[in-house]
């Protein structure tokens, strides 16, 4: 699949490339970077999160978030997944293999159903936050149906219909939303024997965050995924941060999570 690099590297928070359809915004750079022996790429991206942390800061006085400052803290709790990674690299390995399905089998599938003459035109409506839906729903299933995983692919659908309603996302035929989760699950449920359900939801919630354009617009993947990954994978820096700029009820529900620490 071919499309302009910029999106694997993207740092602004938007996605509109008709070329991949935003399977591929963010995250294959981020896996690059995990993988990064010398570090000194994942530094510099530190840096740069840090700088735009403190560029955004709001007038003493005022606590309001602008946009552009709760974009900071979400990019601050991404690059510390990204060192998390760094650290586990089998995640980085069951995370390309998910991505693969998605940029492979599950895209390949939806052009030859619903692309036509104008792949192009499909792909560009699924940019609008479908693909991290879609990882969200399916890690959200997954704790759900860990006794009947057959059922995920009915759940996942009616989850991201329903999600993407609630958020007033780009409508999407209900046929073709099943079809790419039904092509997505069918390789991701093999994996569960392998890796077990928890690593693969861990997976899920990883990929989701880093593919998200803009997780601090997108309630599903920070309520489905960043949420349960703070947890483990965000240092207490980044926590401090979304404590700022997200509504009082999600940082008191992250504290209950994480034993008030």
């Amino acid at each position: 699949m071919t499309h302009p690099r910029s999106c694997e590297r993207a740092q602004r928070h938007q996605c509109r490339c008709s070329a991949c359809g935003g399977v591929q915004h963010g995250w294959p750079y981020a896996l690059d970077l995990a993988g990064d022996s010398s570090a000194a790429e994942r530094q510099a991206e530190r840096d740069r999160i840090e700088a735009e942390w403190i560029a955004t800061r709001p007038p003493q006085g005022r606590r309001a978030a602008s946009k552009r400052r709760q974009a900071a803290a979400t990019d601050s709790a991404t690059v510390d997944l990204i060192d998390w990674l760094s650290e586990n690299p089998r995640a980085i390995e069951r995370i390309q293999e998910v991505g693969n399905i998605l940029t492979g089998s599950v895209v390949g599938e939806l052009d030859s159903k619903f692309g036509g003459s104008e792949p192009r035109e499909v792909r560009r409506t699924l940019t609008d936050h479908f693909w991290c839906d879609l990882l969200v729903a399916i890690a959200d299933g997954i704790k759900k149906f860990s006794d009947a995983l057959d059922r995920i692919p009915e759940y996942a659908t009616d989850a991201i219909l329903m999600s993407r309603k609630a958020e007033r996302r780009v409508p999407l035929l209900d046929a073709l939303v099943s079809l790419a989760v039904r092509m997505a699950w069918k390789p991701i449920r093999k994996m569960v024997d392998t890796s077990g359900i928890e690593e693969l939801q861990r997976t899920c919630w990883i990929l989701a965050v880093l593919i998200c354009p803009a997780p601090e617009d997108h309630a599903a993947v920070r309520d489905g995924a960043l949420f349960p990954l703070a947890k483990e994978g965000l240092l207490e820096t980044s926590k401090e941060r979304l404590e700022q700029v997200f509504p009082a009820d999600w940082v008191r529900r992250l504290r209950e999570d994480l034993g008030g620490v």
